[in-house]
């Protein structure tokens, strides 16, 4: 099965700025929900490995490598809209397959969308300061004061 890619610079700053992240030893994986987006349907890749991870033969063997474990991961959740990075480092060369594939099964499942969150009522005496007409004046005859 082939993913649809992410091809401009745009669509992967917006993964990075607006996508949730998952960290593990051997790659990076940003995910940004795109379920609002007006005609999105499935999900997108895009692959990342920056000239950090090697040379160019080491770069593209990461690539392919990446590739086909997002076939495998990412296959069975094709149809949800969302945008997914994929960042190489330099041991995703050296890791075995099967631990790429659960990464990414592991990136995709831990990076859904958080549920909203009801707003906190602000309670009094929370640090914020009243409004200016409320404020106290200052005591110019206070008991402290030095002749």
């Amino acid at each position: 099965m082939r993913l649809a890619r992410l091809t401009q610079r745009k669509q992967f700053l917006a993964a990075a700025e607006h996508g949730r992240r998952f960290r593990s030893s051997v790659l990076t994986v940003q995910v940004r929900d795109a379920a609002e987006e007006v005609g999105r349907d499935g999900l997108r890749l895009g692959l990342t490995a920056s000239r950090k991870v090697g040379n160019a033969v080491k770069r593209n063997r990461i690539r392919r490598r990446l590739r086909a474990a997002a076939a495998l991961a990412l296959g069975a959740q094709a149809g949800r809209a969302c945008d997914v990075v994929i960042i190489a480092r330099t041991e995703t060369l050296s890791a075995g397959f099967e631990a790429l594939v659960a990464d990414l099964s592991i990136a995709l499942d831990r990076a859904r969308p958080a549920k909203p969150r009801p707003a906190k009522p602000i309670a009094a005496g929370s640090g914020r300061k009243p409004p200016q007409d409320q404020r106290r004046a200052p005591d110019s005859g206070s008991a402290t004061a030095k002749p």
